[in-house]
């Protein structure tokens, strides 16, 4: 790697159009062109075509321009082909996932939330996870099933014992109450005998625990929405896409901005020489933004000042 710096006034924008004229007519690779800003794109652009590159080569992508670089725009010189059956069934598709996860999310997020908001978590939630994390205390907690001599057991104040009898009573600090001689409970003395201040202990590491899962939840659901709108985008840009594999087309020209917008399209492009104008103006944290895979030559042009 060799770095040099040429002073304001010394010609860099010159000697940069001269590279990239020697990459065009020399070699079959393709040039990523990045400035600051739209001024200064459209200068190193005018630059090419007055050095004697040739319009057709060059693919200028964003909304602004000049006169002279308006007809290099993509959405002047894009290809269009119309959508197929199978290409439609495959955008239903991608929709209906997103709208899914969407969903998922909406109502995941929540839970969520309502979940953070509450000092304990709600008995049957806590049941439903013991069931896969702790099959000693879901034993302990789980109430028989039936009834003897069809006669319905109930609890304090005559109300028939619930699925979470059990649990809520240790939860709050109680024993096994009317179910004190069920034979899970009975074999269970290590569960039941646990101090409160135990208790409070396990249930926060459980309610921890529970919150981890559904941020996980969360992010996996996040990360396929996100995934499946980055489908519907790479689908409907699938012209942009093809006009910029073009063999005709030899140098793309963009600002940072729109290298960071038109990420996916410029990652299919695969540019293989990053020529970046005005280097001086732009943090290096841009500029690797616009390096894709099969760049394999950077070239920084800019005052050292």
């Amino acid at each position: 790697f060799t770095e040099s710096w040429l002073k304001i006034g010394t010609g860099k924008s010159f000697v940069g159009a001269l590279i990239a004229k020697i990459f065009h007519d020399h070699t079959d690779q393709k040039i990523l062109v990045c400035c600051y800003t739209n001024h200064a794109l459209d200068q190193f652009l005018e630059d090419l075509l007055d050095i004697g590159i040739p319009q057709e080569s060059i693919i200028r992508m964003g909304g602004k321009s000049t006169t002279r670089t308006e007809p290099l725009s993509l959405y002047r010189q894009k290809m269009n082909t119309r959508f197929g059956h199978t290409d439609w069934l495959e955008i239903d598709a991608c929709k209906e996932n997103a709208t899914n996860s969407l969903t998922k999310l909406q109502r995941d997020f929540s839970s969520y939330m309502e979940l953070t908001k509450r000092r304990l978590p709600r008995a049957s939630e806590l049941l439903n996870y013991l069931e896969f994390a702790d099959a000693e205390f879901h034993y302990a907690f789980t109430v028989p099933d039936g009834t003897e001599g069809g006669m319905r057991r109930v609890g304090k104040g005559g109300r028939g014992v619930t699925p979470v009898y059990l649990i809520e009573r240790w939860l709050n600090g109680h024993n096994a109450g009317v179910l004190r001689d069920s034979e899970n409970v009975l074999e269970t003395p290590s569960v039941w005998e646990m101090p409160v201040s135990e208790r409070r202990e396990r249930i926060k590491e459980w309610q921890d625990t529970i919150i981890e899962e559904c941020v996980e939840r969360l992010y996996d659901l996040g990360k396929a929405f996100n995934d499946y709108q980055d489908q519907l985008t790479v689908k409907f840009a699938q012209n942009e896409t093809l006009t910029l594999l073009s063999k005709r087309v030899r140098i793309i020209g963009c600002t940072t901005t729109a290298a960071a917008k038109y990420t996916q399209q410029l990652r299919h492009a695969l540019p293989e020489v990053l020529l970046v104008e005005e280097a001086g103006e732009i943090l290096e944290s841009h500029v690797l933004t616009a390096l894709g895979e099969e760049t394999r030559r950077l070239i920084l042009i800019g005052d050292h000042k």
